[in-house]
């Protein structure tokens, strides 16, 4: 479920940006910085990076919702999302306008479901997103734990990502970055062409 979110929205933002610069090259990788031995990742260069740095339990509608005993209760999490902008050659004036166009993406689109985003599960509920400060104590701490200097970047909630058991989701969603060369058949699959294959074969003629 995760993935599917946070590759979805990615795409939404590439696509975004694409048509604001003018541009076909990808501009928006899943991916964090550095590897596991800190070493920087080069795909990353000249894009917006998208990284997870946290999930949390969304207690508040938990414990407001009621249900009947035995059935085990949706888990509705939260996850906070760093956009970063990486431009080598002391580029740091477009690292700015990169990360000034992920603030202008989010302001215009808050919400996402999947009658507005392609690769949520079906009838998800509506995530929604806001931007999460970070206190400048936080930030030093954070981007040590993350392995990397500071670049320009954004972090942002996104709220009640429900996990039921019951939504259908795609399991292969298309990541940004990965040449046409190396996809698969289920990259072109959509989660209703999923369902429908799944109703047909429990529903035989």
């Amino acid at each position: 479920m995760i993935h599917n979110v946070i590759t979805s929205i990615a795409i939404k933002l590439d696509e975004f940006i694409k048509n604001k610069l003018s541009v076909n090259n990808d501009t928006v990788i899943v991916s964090s910085l550095v590897d596991i031995k800190g070493n920087l990742n080069q795909d990353v260069e000249n894009k917006i990076s998208i990284f997870l740095i946290h999930v949390e339990e969304e207690t508040i509608t938990k414990n407001a919702t009621k249900f009947s005993q035995g059935n085990s209760p949706p888990v509705k999490i939260n996850i906070m999302l760093m956009f970063s902008a990486y431009f080598p050659n002391f580029n740091y004036v477009e690292a700015l306008r990169y990360v000034s166009l992920v603030i202008e993406f989010f302001q215009i689109t808050n919400v996402f479901d999947d009658s507005n985003t392609e690769g949520l599960p079906l009838n998800a509920n509506r995530i929604r997103c806001e931007l999460f400060n970070i206190s400048i104590d936080e930030i030093g701490k954070l981007w040590g734990n993350i392995g990397a200097n500071y670049v320009p970047s954004v972090c942002y909630k996104f709220k009640q990502i429900l996990f039921d058991g019951e939504n259908i989701s795609q399991d292969t969603p298309r990541i940004l970055g990965v040449s046409k060369k190396s996809s698969n058949f289920f990259d072109n699959i959509d989660a209703r062409d999923v369902k429908n294959i799944i109703d047909e074969n429990n529903n035989p003629e």
